[in-house]
């Protein structure tokens, strides 16, 4: 591809990204996101698939020659925020996780492959596809949505999983923002853990706070027993697990002057592993019931699958990071690491060779409301050139390094099993006192 004309993509892309940091929206919301996108789509002549799950994209462009399909995947959503120099119109949101950038990144991979002719010579397909929601948040919103039946799952990729919009995919190939401070321009083969999402009601019986207590049943009570159980659970946590277990009373009682009838809680517990979040999870439940019981409370738990932890594929890791050592020396690429946090990418690897990089040149804090660009040519310019070069390398020789990454690989879970395990997670459980 002429130098200039990639040069002029570039800048197009990181004018785009950063008009979307200026106007977020949240999951399933961002509908003048797609529509910017569409219009760079449009503008370079791409047929693409809209309104995948709402607001979801896919775009392919292929060869007439066989081999392997990549995809190009990117983020459209923001988190919730109260303060930003840029809260979203609608909502009190902002980008402060960088999946703005996403967009200009592998979307300008997507645009210098096709604008360069090169899937004629190399062969293939290649897809861009913007997944909605990956932030999981705005609960009553989306679960309106499942209520409507204009979604079965809260989060982006689940559905787009669901509606079988990567079936056809053979390899994944994503980026995400690294938290700011660090010397290095990018990371590879990082972890993640999964999460699986709890509502947790306890529901007693209201009375007055100072004249008849007795006649209540203390459903805040019965949450601090079970809270206090969990605390006491943290220590037969393993440490190798990765575990995190938060949560907030989103709704304490009605009155101070009544004995509160009913609690909400919603919790999530995370793990480095599917295993670990099952071990916890029966642990918590037997916390929360025990909670419930010894105040007489009756208990209602409903699970939601949260994300599946992220395992990258190491071939397709080596892949990517022998064409990052093109652009920079080795000792700016962070490896190995492992993060408490969680992404639905991590669905993703349980069912396809998945990368997602980790890309530096931002300032800030992450889900901070001073989150921001701060170097466009780290976090813009370098991962366009290497994942440009990291497509053109899967793809050569009749997909010779996509073949040997595909018969290394072995997924955890077909597409099948898969939406099975999101189904008999998604349920909800009732434990009446008198039972």
């Amino acid at each position: 591809m002429d130098n200039l004309l990639l040069e002029s993509l570039k800048k197009e892309m990181i004018d785009l990204s950063e008009e979307i940091f200026k106007n977020p929206e949240l999951g399933f919301k961002e509908f003048n996101t797609n529509k910017l996108i569409c219009k760079k789509l449009d503008k370079y002549n791409i047929d693409y698939k809209n309104d995948i799950a709402i607001t979801g994209i896919k775009a392919t462009i292929e060869s007439k020659k066989e081999g392997p399909h990549i995809a190009l995947l990117c983020e459209l959503d923001s988190v919730p925020s109260t303060e930003h120099e840029f809260l979203g119109k609608k909502d009190n949101c902002a980008h402060s996780c960088g999946h703005y950038a996403q967009v200009g990144m592998m979307l300008g991979t997507f645009l210098a492959i096709k604008e360069s002719n090169i899937l004629e010579e190399l062969g293939g397909k290649v897809s861009f596809i913007a997944t909605p929601a990956e932030e999981y948040c705005d609960f009553d919103y989306r679960e309106n949505l499942v209520k409507e039946n204009k979604l079965s799952y809260i989060s982006g990729k689940q559905e787009m999983i669901k509606l079988k919009t990567f079936n056809d995919v053979d390899l994944v190939l994503s980026a995400h923002a690294m938290p700011p401070g660090t010397n290095h321009y990018g990371e590879v083969n990082s972890s993640l853990n999964g999460f699986l999402g709890k509502k947790i009601t306890f529901k007693g019986i209201s009375a007055h706070a100072g004249l008849n207590p007795c006649d209540g049943i203390n459903a805040l009570n019965a949450a601090n027993v079970a809270l206090n159980a969990i605390a006491y659970l943290r220590e037969t946590f393993k440490e190798e697990d990765a575990i995190r277990l938060h949560y907030v009373i989103s709704e304490g009682g009605a009155s101070v002057n009544s004995v509160p009838d009913k609690v909400v809680i919603d919790m999530y517990i995370r793990a480095k592993t599917l295993d670990a979040i099952v071990d916890v999870n029966k642990k918590v439940d037997r916390a929360l019931r025990g909670g419930a019981l010894s105040l007489g409370a009756n208990l209602e738990i409903t699970n939601t699958g949260g994300y599946l932890p992220l395992t990258q594929d190491e071939n397709l890791t080596k892949a990517v990071k022998d064409n990052m050592l093109k652009f920079m020396e080795e000792e700016k690429i962070l490896s190995d690491c492992h993060s408490f946090a969680s992404g639905d990418i991590g669905d993703l690897s349980y069912l396809l060779p998945t990368v997602q990089i980790g890309v530096s040149g931002f300032a800030g804090r992450v889900h901070g409301n001073d989150f921001r660009t701060e170097d466009t040519y780290i976090a813009y310019d370098l991962p366009i050139s290497y994942f440009i070069e990291t497509v053109k390398d899967l793809l050569k020789e009749d997909g010779k390094r996509t073949k040997e990454i595909l018969s290394n690989y072995k997924p955890k879970l077909t597409f099948d099993e898969y939406i099975k395990l999101l189904n008999d997670t998604n349920k909800t459980n009732v434990y009446n006192v008198e039972d």
